[in-house]
């Protein structure tokens, strides 16, 4: 925590069911007294690397674990918890490997009441295809969603990458856009970052060849006009 210019360690968050390997602390989101920890490597009833993610809230400037997350459903190296995103009482998880032969990718959005998480929608690309790694980034604001497939294939080529924008109407998500760079190439890995902020959209392309030379990396802003991402 910041005061008088100066930041203090007030804790070191551990799961309550910690063990060797699940790799808690994979990925991790904050918003006011509310933290979302991954642990892609968690192996639960499911089967090893499965996943989870765990929620944390601040009470009397103390952290306390809230609750568990894991998916509706569950399977052997999912990695769900991949990344996390929270925004008020909205968490969205990423599932990169789901499922483990073909790691098309889902991302799974939980709502609180109550003080507890239930999970309201799995999301997945509407043209869903093997080894995509939808879920490797996610980001939630408000009503919106925006998920990563840094290996999906668009006309640029291979691995070229897209990002994919969600939004919720009552208690639906449908998705509003799929986005990809204007000068997408093969390998680009678009969409292994994003980031969201009201009708702003950034998404990282590290793999992206620009003048120094390959992989030098680029990120492109979106903006939302209406219901359209330029």
């Amino acid at each position: 925590t910041h005061s008088s210019g100066s930041w203090t360690m007030v804790q070191k968050l551990l799961a309550l069911d910690a063990a060797a390997d699940t790799n808690f602390g994979y990925s991790v989101a904050i918003d006011g007294d509310t933290i979302v920890v991954g642990a892609a490597g968690d192996d639960h009833v499911a089967g090893y690397d499965s996943g989870s993610a765990y929620v944390f809230v601040r009470s009397g400037g103390v952290w306390v674990q809230q609750q568990k997350l894991t998916s509706s459903d569950p399977a052997v190296q999912d990695e769900f918890g991949t990344a996390v995103s929270v925004d008020g009482d909205t968490i969205v998880v990423g599932a990169a490997r789901k499922p483990s032969n073909s790691m098309v990718g889902a991302a799974y959005v939980y709502v609180r009441s109550g003080g507890v998480w239930t999970e309201q929608q799995k999301l997945m690309a509407s043209d869903a295809s093997a080894f995509d790694r939808f879920g490797v980034s996610v980001a939630v604001g408000g009503e919106t969603v925006i998920v990563g497939a840094k290996a999906d294939d668009s006309p640029a080529g291979g691995d070229s990458g897209s990002a994919y924008v969600f939004v919720r109407s009552g208690t639906s998500w449908t998705e509003q856009q799929k986005l990809t760079a204007s000068d997408g190439a093969p390998s680009d890995l678009f969409g292994q970052t994003v980031s969201l902020s009201g009708d702003t959209a950034v998404v990282g392309a590290y793999s992206d060849d620009c003048v120094p030379g390959s992989d030098c990396g680029s990120a492109y802003v979106f903006v939302r006009s209406g219901s359209v991402w330029i």
